[in-house]
């Protein structure tokens, strides 16, 4: 509840502190509400317009034109269910596609702002300033150091299934 209040105010929380994660925090909301807006414009929403055309009642009308055998008729009524698609389709992914976007920008800048969410993000960024973090030399002898002993594991573990294969065979198992 307390979240739902704060989406709707327009305060920053703390401006000045905290703004790099806060920032990159907020780059991660759009982005993940870009993707979504990106994945609504590539989907399919003739589904709309066919529920819009049954409850406007052209469903019913192509029905009863095509029970009393009129050709012209159910032409027609094709014709404006298409020309509906061609323009209701197109129109309402487009707007959906921008609520979306719309909503992820508004709820990513709230979402930073909001207290609790906010000092969390201050005191991650306080915390990230107290790390030591290596030298390039130093980073570079760790990594050596890891893949080393992870192709070591990768050839034990490759040597205990040779013999465990080898003695299943043996026995007759496999």
């Amino acid at each position: 509840m307390q979240l739902l209040k704060e989406l709707f105010r327009y305060r920053r929380y703390k401006a000045i502190q905290g703004r790099l994660v806060r920032r990159l925090t907020m780059s991660g909301v759009w982005v993940l509400f870009a993707v979504a807006a990106y994945q609504c414009l590539q989907m399919d929403f003739t589904w709309v317009s066919r529920w819009c055309t049954w409850f406007a009642g052209l469903n019913t009308q192509l029905r009863e034109a095509a029970d009393a055998q009129l050709p012209e008729t159910v032409a027609a009524i094709n014709d404006q269910i298409v020309a509906f698609d061609a323009t209701f389709v197109p129109f309402f992914t487009f707007c959906t596609a921008g609520l979306i976007l719309a909503f992820g920008i508004w709820f990513g800048y709230r979402l930073v702002n909001w207290e609790h969410f906010a000092d969390f993000l201050i005191s991650v960024e306080g915390e990230m300033a107290k790390v030591s973090w290596p030298s390039p030399s130093e980073l570079k002898s760790a990594t050596i150091v890891v893949l080393m002993v992870f192709f070591f594991l990768a050839a034990v573990l490759y040597t205990y299934d040779l013999i465990l294969v080898f003695l299943l065979r043996i026995i007759g198992i496999v």
